[in-house]
């Protein structure tokens, strides 16, 4: 009987030692909405990806949040910058996510479908994994295309869905498939 209950015992540590362990959060896709809710979701090569954790420096941490900003150019056009960054730390304090998302379409004026390249000088950038030098970005033949579906500089909100690929930064023979993306945030302005 003590043999039993040792061994009752010791199982039962095992699964509580296994379910301790700190594995990354999983997500998923954020609902396509038009309210200016803080989302930015997007499945990359499959994975889901959305904007989670908390942003610390200063003493001070704040919630990561969707940057939406309509940027106006000297030569009058208008620029979105959309960006959103995934932070997340383990129990054990010695690992640490940190990625960030971001794209930048030239010409925006209205909602519509958008094809960012880096021809038009437009931007999307990933960073998967900033200690293994881990970046993707738009150039070559690499496209985003955006769907704007709410541009209100009324009530200051910017939706949309995005899809497309991404190049590594220094090995060719990677690439970053976006599905499925979509953000919904407040927008700011900047000259």
């Amino acid at each position: 009987m003590r043999l039993f209950i040792l061994r009752l015992l010791l199982g039962t540590a095992l699964v509580a030692g296994i379910s301790a362990c700190d594995n990354e959060p999983e997500f998923n896709l954020p609902p396509i909405t038009q309210d200016g809710s803080n989302t930015l979701g997007f499945k990359a090569n499959g994975k889901v990806w959305v904007n989670y954790g908390d942003m610390c420096y200063n003493f001070t941490c704040e919630d990561n949040y969707v940057e939406g900003r309509l940027h106006r150019n000297a030569d009058r056009t208008y620029s979105l910058i959309v960006r959103a960054e995934y932070n997340y730390k383990f129990k054990d304090e010695k690992r640490y996510i940190s990625q960030s998302f971001s794209f930048s379409a030239n010409n925006v004026s209205k909602p519509g479908t958008y094809t960012l390249t880096p021809a038009q000088n437009d931007m999307a950038t990933m960073v998967a994994d900033m200690n293994q030098n881990d970046f993707y970005h738009l150039v070559k033949n690499s496209q985003i295309t955006l769907h704007i579906t709410r541009l209100d500089t009324v009530n200051h909100i910017v939706s949309g869905q995005f899809e497309g690929v991404l190049d590594h930064y220094s090995n060719a023979s990677k690439t970053m498939a976006i599905t499925d993306g979509r953000f919904d945030t407040k927008l700011t302005y900047s000259r």
